[in-house]
């Protein structure tokens, strides 16, 4: 394929009545231009019937499609003023192009979803002999009915009145499609939407053919698959999900990843069910740093002291995962517990504490313990805001602008990313490593000022994950670039690029600046009975090593005298 640049998506104007169909089709013709060859015959074939339906009766399909059931009734369709009223036509047409079923063999509980609870009482009333209550519940009268193992049947048989049904047969397809367009199933068909009325906006980022979520049919299905497994938690038993997971083989690193993150949910599941040796099994499988952990506590718990240090050795030796600060801290505590138990030795991790303030106040019942510590500690020469993981985030986020929307492949696939794809994957920075380095050299020669204030200027409201424009006001921007030295502003960075993901949150409640003196401090706030969480600790540990001012204020409510 080229790699030239094509219109890019953009979203219909909501004064359209068919502006979700427009959107659909404009989801479907970038799939089909851009991964067409991972597409089997018999999906683009489909997709081929689709397009070549009249207006309508895409229109009602996109309907269906993009509402969370699967099978509906025809009154459910018939409020759609744009669509018409002729559904049953509407609806041969469809399933014409083999895209639905009409009046399919229907289980009880599908039955249930689809009618109120007076039809499901008069129901009932046919299949249970004895007499029913009008007062019974709809969850009380499928525990009688399931009782009775009902087969399978169509709808108009289960309410013995003519009522017409139909069961999407290509929601597998059209989920496919949105995948492979938006690369995650986390965003929908009303992403389009969302951004034609104003509540999202985007960075325009130029795609071309390159701009592909996925390169190869089994990434897909892989995808999909692991999709399913996550989303069966609640209907189907964990042994049967425990083997469809440990059958798949992921073919590339990114799928790796989703794969170990779901063993390590299913050992959740099997630790929680008491199946000690297989959460075990699970959680090293999984080989992601969050399981060890679980896995060490889990052999601790069960009293297997001897399996723990081979295991911690192993990970640290064998691991393609290098140990984040956290998971050593953590690691540490273990050999710290089973050094007590076997009598080995131990060299603890001893964290830097930053400086303490004990204050003492009144309890404000309508603001919270930070906003009442930020008042409390404030005078005419210091002023304090409540920006916790916002400030620095977004500082970052408006300097580095460039690095995250860098055009790299693999790391925008549509128009609707608040981050790039990879963020989170181990070549991040490799890949933008001489963009890293211009945000560096900024700070060092005094250039970041200007480049973070013009980016405030242009960006301002444009979605990006690092920047909360609500909380950050331009004023709050000023006083962080005149009183926050360069240098600790780039120990900061350097530290938040090191891990992204953890990095980014744990950073101190209050910032205050002392206008007279111009200069800072980092105040985490800690309520009575509240303690540092280790991602906090781990910050100001960092913070006091490199002589970035912070503290904690140790809050205790002053007494009523009157009490």
């Amino acid at each position: 394929m080229d790699s030239q640049p094509h219109n890019q998506p953009k979203a219909q104007s909501l004064e359209d009545p068919f502006y979700y169909l427009a959107n659909a089709n404009t989801l479907i013709h970038w799939v089909m231009r851009l991964h067409a060859d991972l597409l089997n015959e018999s999906e683009r074939a489909l997709i081929g019937h689709y397009l070549s339906l009249p207006k309508n009766a895409q229109a009602l399909l996109i309907r269906m499609i993009m509402r969370t059931q699967t099978i509906y009734r025809a009154s459910q369709l018939q409020h759609y003023a744009e669509i018409g009223s002729d559904i049953e036509e509407l609806a041969t047409q469809l399933e014409q192009c083999d895209l639905i079923e009409r009046d399919p063999l229907l289980e009880l509980n599908e039955v249930a979803d689809l009618i109120n609870k007076e039809e499901l009482l008069a129901l009932a009333k046919r299949f249970i002999p004895t007499p029913l209550a009008k007062s019974s519940s709809k969850r009380a009268l499928l525990e009688l009915l399931n009782v009775q193992s009902l087969p399978a049947k169509r709808l108009s048989e289960w309410l013995a009145v003519p009522t017409d049904s139909f069961k999407l047969k290509c929601q597998p397809l059209f989920d496919r499609l949105r995948l492979m367009f938006f690369g995650n199933q986390r965003q929908s068909w009303s992403e389009f939407v969302v951004t034609e009325l104003g509540y999202f906006n985007y960075e325009p980022i130029q795609l071309d053919d390159s701009s592909r979520a996925f390169h190869h049919r089994t990434e897909v299905d892989q995808y999909l698959a692991l999709n399913a497994i996550y989303e069966e938690s609640e209907t189907t038993p964990l042994p049967e999900r425990i083997i469809r997971a440990q059958e798949i083989m992921p073919i590339n690193s990114w799928i790796a990843g989703r794969h170990g993150r779901l063993l390590y949910n299913l050992g959740q599941e099997a630790e929680r069910a008491a199946d000690i040796d297989t959460a075990l099994s699970l959680y090293e499988a999984s080989s992601l740093g969050d399981a060890l952990i679980r896995e060490l506590r889990l052999l601790e718990k069960s009293e297997r002291y001897e399996a723990i240090a081979p295991r911690i050795t192993g990970y640290r030796q064998e691991s393609p995962y290098t140990p984040t600060p956290l998971q050593e801290l953590l690691i540490n505590r273990v050999e710290k517990r089973l050094s007590k138990k076997l009598s080995t030795p131990f060299t603890p991790i001893i964290l830097k504490e930053p400086e303490r303030i004990n204050l003492t106040t009144p309890k404000l019942d309508t603001l919270r313990v930070e906003q009442t510590t930020a008042l409390a500690l404030g005078n005419d020469s210091n002023t304090l805001f409540y920006v916790e993981n916002c400030l620095i985030n977004t500082l970052f986020g408006l300097l580095f602008w460039d690095v995250l929307y860098a055009p790299i492949p693999g790391a925008f696939f549509h128009p609707f990313q608040a981050q790039p794809a990879d963020l989170y994957r181990s070549n991040f920075k490799e890949q933008r490593a001489d963009l890293i380095q211009e945000c560096f050299n900024r700070l060092d020669n005094g250039d970041y000022q200007g480049a973070i204030r013009d980016r405030y200027q242009e960006k301002y409201g444009i979605t990006n994950s690092f920047i909360h424009w609500g909380v950050v006001s331009k004023e709050l921007i000023e006083l962080a670039l005149e009183i926050i030295p360069a240098q600790h502003l780039r120990k900061i960075f350097e530290r938040l690029l090191s891990d992204l993901r953890n990095h980014r949150s744990g950073f101190p409640d209050l910032i205050e600046f002392n206008l007279k003196e111009r200069n800072y401090r980092l105040i985490e706030v800690k309520g009575p009975g509240d303690r540092l969480q280790d991602n906090q600790k781990l910050w100001l540990d960092y913070f006091v090593e490199q002589e970035i001012p912070s503290a904690v204020c140790w809050v205790e409510w002053q007494q009523d005298d009157a009490q």
